[in-house]
């Protein structure tokens, strides 16, 4: 029997990560397997939609 292919979900880093010694910076795209994508989103590191990029504000004078 094939084995069977696991659904893939793009999730989005909300800081940076190391696995495998390998640095993902905040935000990046991940295309993990469904089971290492809720673990990850579980833990607080990642997260199903892209983080929004909010404008910076001006300084006052």
């Amino acid at each position: 029997m094939a084995k069977q292919e696991k659904d893939i979900e793009t999730i989005y880093l909300l800081k940076p990560h190391r696995h495998a010694g390998r640095e993902y910076p905040k935000g990046a795209p991940l295309d993990l397997p469904e089971s290492k994508a809720a673990w990850l989103i579980g833990m607080g590191v990642a997260s199903k939609t892209p983080p929004v990029k909010t404008p910076a504000t001006p300084k006052e004078a």
